[in-house]
């Protein structure tokens, strides 16, 4: 039940505070509404009239494998973009240029983040750098992505031999070099 309000009470509550707040509610309330978006249906729809058959794009030649991984080249789902990128880097290496070869990597990366031969040409720069740590994380982020590709993932132990040896770990490089031999 609710409780009976008097009329007293009533009368001390200024009517232009009881229009403010009406008025204010019912313009939150408009502000509130939503467009609908109509989608054509199937019948309004019309395919375009190609003119002349469309023949099939080139595909863009796989970019030659460095660091001697056995048929090293880019995966077959890469992106234009992503091959473009990895041709760059490999240039970059060619002349030197280690911080753009890893910023090509890097962006090719965020484009395809499951491409394991980005992230081994990436500890290849980084290893190249002198960073061996962060080439030893890489290439293992490579082997996680690189499943039933046997050459790369051997390519990535050496990296993390090689690695490991520049850390002063021999032990740790004897172990990486056995599952590379694998």
């Amino acid at each position: 039940m609710l409780p009976r309000i008097s009329t007293d009470h009533c009368r001390k509550v200024p009517f232009r505070l009881l229009v403010t707040v009406t008025l204010l509610i019912q313009m939150a309330c408009v502000g509130t509404t939503r467009r609908v978006y109509q989608y054509p249906s199937v019948r309004e729809r019309t395919p375009p009239t190609p003119t002349q058959p469309e023949a099939p794009a080139p595909k863009a030649p796989a970019p030659p494998s460095e660091g001697g991984v056995p048929g090293g080249g880019a995966p077959s789902a890469s992106s234009p973009a992503v091959v473009a990128l990895r041709n760059d880097a490999q240039a970059d290496l060619r002349n030197g240029n280690f911080d753009n070869a890893a910023a090509s990597l890097e962006r090719a990366i965020r484009i395809q983040p499951r491409n394991p031969m980005l992230w081994h040409d990436l500890a290849q720069v980084r290893l190249q750098q002198g960073q061996p740590g962060l080439a030893e994380d890489l290439a293992k982020k490579s082997n996680l992505h690189a499943q039933g590709q046997a050459a790369l993932i051997r390519a990535n132990w050496s990296i993390i031999a090689e690695a490991r040896r520049r850390k002063g770990d021999a032990e740790g490089a004897a172990e990486a070099e056995r599952k590379a031999a694998q």
